[in-house]
């Protein structure tokens, strides 16, 4: 639990520093970048041998989804939304967690369902402005939850082929997740434009992609899946929102982010909350 813990600490700055530094450009790229440093970091430490052939090109795919997709998506959230936005909408996580866990399980019922609907909900309260739905925060809300599946899938993905080798330690296969992860993002680049703007990027834009690319993506990437191995579904759902309430006070708090209609914010809130204490609750009773 301590490496969920530790991620999640670094993670709730995450969101408001990428808004102030890196909203302005291509999406693509910013995740190109990131994810490129992250899987320098974890190229010394790659051991082929030990890694079954067929395990390489599952965990090479998992990164794809899990990384690349997903930074794609989340990315191209924040032209729509705050930063702390941002991190609240990704407390549908837990919800799509116990969801896909439920799905590969085959033991859905209809409680997961009804708490899927709460999260919804809850979103719709927290982006709706003057009683009408603002176009570009509809299509932020919905990226991010776009990349919230990705993510989730991808963590349960990694979860059941970590388990089947044991004896290869996460640090040895940790660059094929981010490798497969940099062809995604590398891809969306090229079609996207975006290496165009390699050459305008400023010295703090460098500063944070740097920060962001080693600690925020590639340390505490491998702490969430390393400790996704060592705890149960119920309990990764649970743990994934810890990063919300700090991100959301770091934002308004520190880098002075816009709440918006504070009414909205808490009814939306504890909507959301209600949707994730539903799912968890009964997952509980069915683990």
């Amino acid at each position: 639990m301590l490496y969920l813990l530790l991620a999640s600490i670094i993670w709730s700055a995450s969101f408001a520093l990428f808004k102030s530094e890196l909203a302005s450009l291509d999406a693509n790229l910013t995740a190109f970048l990131r994810l490129l440093l992250a899987l320098v970091i974890f190229l010394p430490f790659f051991r082929t041998g030990r890694i079954p052939k067929k395990a390489r090109l599952w965990f090479a795919l998992i990164g794809g989804i899990q990384y690349g997709l997903m930074y794609i998506m989340l990315n191209e959230a924040y032209q729509f939304l705050n930063g702390w936005q941002v991190a609240l909408m990704t407390l549908f996580t837990p919800v799509y967690i116990v969801l896909m866990d439920s799905i590969w399980r085959k033991r859905l019922d209809m409680v997961f369902l009804l708490a899927s609907f709460f999260a919804v909900a809850g979103a719709a309260i927290i982006i709706t402005q003057e009683h009408a739905l603002y176009a570009g925060s509809l299509k932020g809300c919905l990226l991010v939850q776009g990349a919230d599946i990705c993510f989730a899938l991808g963590l349960l993905m990694y979860r059941e082929h970590k388990l089947k080798i044991p004896e290869t330690s996460d640090s040895e296969l940790y660059a094929l997740p981010y490798a497969g992860a940099v062809a995604v993002a590398t891809v969306g680049t090229l079609f996207s434009g975006g290496f165009g703007q390699l050459a305008s990027l400023d010295v703090n834009q460098w500063m944070t992609l740097l920060y962001l690319g080693t600690i925020s993506s590639g340390l505490c990437f491998f702490w969430w899946n390393k400790g996704a191995t060592q705890v149960s579904p119920v309990m990764l759902a649970a743990m994934s929102n810890l990063k919300v309430p700090l991100a959301v006070v770091v934002g308004l708090a520190v880098f002075g982010e816009d709440p918006g209609d504070l009414t909205r914010l808490i009814v939306g809130s504890i909507t959301m909350i209600v949707a994730i204490a539903l799912a968890q609750e009964r997952a509980k009773d069915i683990a």
